[in-house]
Order: C-alpha cells, then sequence, then structure tokens
C-alpha cells in the first residue's frame, strides 16, 4: 500500500490532468470558434499563469538577516530559483499539445509559467487586483516570445501584427482570469486547510 502523501500526490497529478485534457478540448473545440477580431484568448496560457500565482514558488522568502550575511551571487541564484516549478510543468505540457498546431515548440509557455511563480498571490486579500494585469503582462511576454520563434523560423507577417493581436489576446485572457484564479485559490485553501487538518 501506498502511503497517504503518496496516494494524494498521484490523485492531485490525476486531476491535474484531467484539468489540462479538458482545457485542450474546450480551447479546440469551442474557443477556437470565438474570436474578436480574428483572434482568440488563450486558455491555456490564462490557465498556466493563474496555477503559478496561486500555487507560487516553494523557495520560502529570505529573511533580512538571510539577505544581509549572503553574497551578492547567492541572492541571485536564489532569485532565479525561485521560479515556479510545477508552473514551468504544466506550461511544458500544455507547450507539448501546441507542437502538433505549431511549427516550433512554443518554450514561451514553460518560461512563463516559471516566471509567473515570483508573483505569488495566494496569501493576499484582494489578489483578484493583481491577478488581471499580471495576466495581461504575461501573455504579451509569451507572445512576444512566440513571436521571436516564429519570426526566426521564417513565418511572414509575424512581427507586423504582434502588437494587434497579443493586446487583444491579453485582453481577453484578463477577462478570463478570474474566472479561474477564484475555483484555483479555493482548492489552494481547501488543500491546505486538509493538511492542516490532518497534522492536528
Amino acid at each position: 500500500m501506498l502511503a497517504i502523501r503518496t496516494q494524494r500526490r498521484i490523485g492531485a497529478i490525476s486531476i491535474v490532468a484531467l484539468i489540462i485534457s479538458f482545457i485542450w478540448i474546450l480551447q479546440l473545440c469551442i474557443l477556437s470558434r470565438l474570436t474578436l477580431f480574428d483572434v482568440q484568448c488563450n486558455l491555456a496560457l490564462t490557465f498556466i499563469i493563474v496555477w503559478s500565482v496561486t500555487w507560487g514558488s516553494p523557495v520560502k522568502a529570505p529573511t533580512l538577516d538571510e539577505l544581509r550575511l549572503s553574497t551578492w551571487k547567492e541572492v541571485m541564484l536564489r532569485q532565479v530559483l525561485s521560479g515556479s516549478i510545477s508552473g514551468a510543468l504544466l506550461g511544458a505540457a500544455f507547450a507539448a499539445l501546441y507542437n502538433s498546431i505549431l511549427p516550433i515548440y512554443p518554450i514561451c509557455y514553460p518560461l512563463v509559467g516559471w516566471s509567473a511563480g515570483y508573483f505569488c498571490l495566494r496569501n493576499f486579500n484582494r489578489a483578484i487586483i493583481f491577478c488581471i494585469p499580471l495576466v495581461f503582462v504575461f501573455t504579451f511576454m509569451s507572445e512576444l516570445i512566440m513571436a521571436a520563434q516564429l519570426f526566426a523560423v521564417g513565418r511572414p507577417g509575424v512581427l507586423e501584427n504582434l502588437v494587434r493581436v497579443s493586446l487583444i489576446e491579453a485582453s481577453l485572457n484578463s477577462l478570463l482570469a478570474p474566472f479561474i484564479f477564484f475555483p484555483m485559490r479555493g482548492w489552494y485553501e481547501f488543500l491546505r486547510f486538509r493538511e492542516l487538518s490532518d497534522q492536528r
């Protein structure tokens, strides 16, 4: 028999796999037909960003004493390593799915998932105020990286349409963000409450 903690992790991974499948099917079957000025929202990217800002980095914030005693190199290394590992893995899973549609492997999804983990919002009371602009900024960053990749492989007209497409997509994704953030934060709080009740 597996330990209770291992069973819960397997269960959580299975739930995430089901969510990834559901989002992928929803994006392909429904959201790909709903466009605004020939631009569609990207549910997968929004989910990656919201996941990362909800679960955040597993690295604990350093204390003032730790910062004073650390060298500049140690502080920078800690900063680089304090992104969201789960956000990067989730981004890589969606990027692997998008590889069947795009002629390149979209490296922007793992990068955005990792980087969004720096802005952990799970302990903020008014987190939705910050969630919407973060989704907007990270969507724009993702589109910029994707455009650079497509331009590098010779896709015509990418840079000319970058601002128009990315601003509309970022706006659509920002409108979707609250509908993903509230259930995600509730799931996080439920798991945390269950973990604390098991420790008593």
